[in-house]
This record gives C-alpha cells, structure tokens and sequence, in this order.
C-alpha cells in the first residue's frame, strides 16, 4: 500500500533553471528527482524538484553557490 510522505518541493520559473538543478542535484548525489508541479504550488516553468525535507538549507546553499533560480522551496505531502 502507498502512503504519504513530506518532501521538499522547489519550484522554478524557466525549464533551464530545473534542468540545471537536477544536474547539479545529481552531480552532488543529493537525492531526488524532477517532478511536475504539485497541484498546491504554482510555478512558471511546470517542473520542480523534490528531495527529502532535511535537504532545505543544503539544497539553498548550492542552489545560490551555482547561481541557479528557483521560485519556492515549500513542504508537500506526496505519495512515497
């Protein structure tokens, strides 16, 4: 049976941006993977990343160090 976790989702507002943080997301083995945006958030792009909620202040920190854009970092409950 499935069940429901709280992930860290991050938003963006150009594909460009997403793609690029999965690509440093991935480089860094942080875990996660690209998804579309859950229904309670809206961004410009369509696509968000999510990872596990212990990663917020990590995720935010290489996000700025790469230079990357993103909209919102917000807590959802998706199925796991």
């Amino acid at each position: 049976m499935r069940q429901s976790k709280e992930f860290l989702v991050i938003t963006f507002s150009e594909t460009s941006d997403a793609m690029a943080a999965e690509k440093l997301f991935q480089g860094l083995q942080i875990p996660g993977r690209i998804i579309p945006i859950p229904r309670q958030l809206s961004a410009g792009c369509g696509l968000s990343w999510r990872t596990e909620m212990n990663r917020k202040e990590e995720a935010r920190a290489q996000l700025s160090k790469a230079g990357i854009r993103w909209q919102e970092m917000a807590p959802v409950t998706l199925w796991a």
